[in-house]
C-alpha cells in the first residue's frame, strides 16, 4: 500500500482560545480589512482587525458589567448579521457561549432550548423576538437579562462597560486560554479504575 500526504495549507494555533484569533490578528496587522458591516443606508462598509478587536473588547466590557460570567451560556436569536459575530467572540472573551436560536423558533421551541441549555441571558433582534422570549420567560428560572438589538441593545452595553478595565477583558480571555504542556513535561498517568471488592 502506498501513502501520500500533503503538507498542511495552514497550521493549527498550539494553544488558545476561540476568541484569540482576534486579537492575534489585530496585533499583527491593525489596518488589515477583517470584516464589513451593512450600514444603515444598505451600504457596505470595512471593519479592520484592529477596529474589530476594540469592539470585541469594548462589548465584552459591557457583558461583564451586565453580570456575564465564565461558562455562562448567551442565547443569540437573529438572522445572521454583523452583531451576531460581535457577540460571539466578546462572549468567547469572557468564556462564555453562545446559544443560537433560530429567529423563526415557536415559543415553545424557545422554551425548551433556553432552559435545556440554562441559558442566562438572550440577545434579540427585534419586538416579535422579545415577545417570543417574554411569553416563557416565567418558565425559564435561570434568564437573568433581554436585550433587543432594535431598541439600543448594543449601545447599552457599550455603555455599562465604560468603567470596566480593558485589563479585566485580558484577564478573562487569559483564563479561559488552554495551556499546553512544556515539551519536557511527563504526562500524567490515567488515574487507575477502581476495583470489584
Amino acid at each position: 500500500m502506498r501513502e501520500f500526504t500533503v503538507p498542511p495549507m495552514a497550521t493549527a494555533p498550539q494553544a488558545g482560545g476561540l476568541a484569540d484569533a482576534v486579537f492575534d490578528h489585530a496585533d499583527a496587522d491593525p489596518r488589515r480589512v477583517a470584516l464589513a458591516r451593512k450600514t444603515a443606508d444598505d451600504r457596505w462598509q470595512d471593519v479592520t482587525a484592529g477596529q474589530f478587536r476594540d469592539e470585541v473588547t469594548a462589548l465584552a466590557k459591557g457583558l461583564l458589567a451586565q453580570g456575564v460570567r465564565f461558562g455562562d451560556r448567551v442565547a443569540i436569536m437573529c438572522p445572521t448579521r454583523y452583531e451576531w459575530t460581535l457577540f460571539d467572540f466578546a462572549l468567547w472573551t469572557v468564556g462564555a457561549q453562545s446559544v443560537p436560536l433560530y429567529p423563526t423558533s415557536s415559543a415553545e421551541q424557545v422554551c425548551w432550548m433556553l432552559h435545556d441549555a440554562g441559558v442566562s441571558a438572550c440577545v434579540v433582534e427585534h419586538e416579535d423576538h422579545a415577545m417570543t422570549v417574554g411569553s416563557v420567560v416565567g418558565r425559564l428560572p435561570h434568564l437573568r437579562r433581554l436585550w433587543q438589538l432594535d431598541a439600543g441593545a448594543l449601545e447599552e452595553l457599550l455603555a455599562a462597560g465604560e468603567s470596566v478595565e480593558d485589563d479585566l477583558v485580558e484577564r478573562h480571555r487569559l483564563a479561559v486560554t488552554p495551556s499546553s504542556p512544556r515539551p519536557s513535561s511527563t504526562p500524567r498517568a490515567p488515574p487507575a479504575a477502581p476495583r470489584a471488592a
